[in-house]
């Protein structure tokens, strides 16, 4: 709908000869109605980056692989893996989930819908897993002053 200035319709109600009381009851009531209508945008919620990395039985090889999620500022990253296996396991109870049950954190991170995840606040960025490459932190050797 399109929205109308005050002022516009406060001059075409005078120019239409409308009654000066009966006028201003009109715009009072519209004035209302639009600071009902006036909604308060909520702030996003500012999100941090986290990579879960998957670790096999046999602990952690050279070759790494994860999933880059992202979480609440405010909130804990180490919770945020707790948040998918409840997922998964709330999706497991459900008649889609008794269809194709979610089997390991892979397939909680790919399968999951978005929907659940967010829910627990919890946003995956990466449905398929990616490589994760150690690197040093040094760019070569320091000079030494003379």
């Amino acid at each position: 709908m399109a929205k109308v200035d005050i002022e516009l319709v406060q001059r075409v109600l005078k120019e239409n000869g409308v009654d000066v009381r009966v006028a201003a009851a009109i715009l009072n009531q519209i004035r209302e109605a639009a600071a009902e209508d006036v909604v308060e945008r909520e702030k996003p919620q500012k999100k941090e980056f986290l990579v879960l990395v998957s670790e096999p039985e046999g602990g952690l090889p050279k070759d790494l692989t994860g999933w880059v999620v992202q979480y609440p500022e405010d909130g804990d990253p180490r919770d945020v893996s707790d948040k998918i296996l409840d997922v998964a396991s709330t999706f497991n109870g459900s008649p889609k989930g008794k269809r194709v049950p979610v089997t390991s954190f892979g397939d909680a991170c790919q399968s999951l819908p978005s929907k659940l995840l967010k829910e627990r606040d919890v946003w995956v960025k990466t449905r398929e897993p990616v490589r994760v490459i150690a690197v040093k932190n040094a760019l070569g050797r320091r000079r030494s002053a003379d």
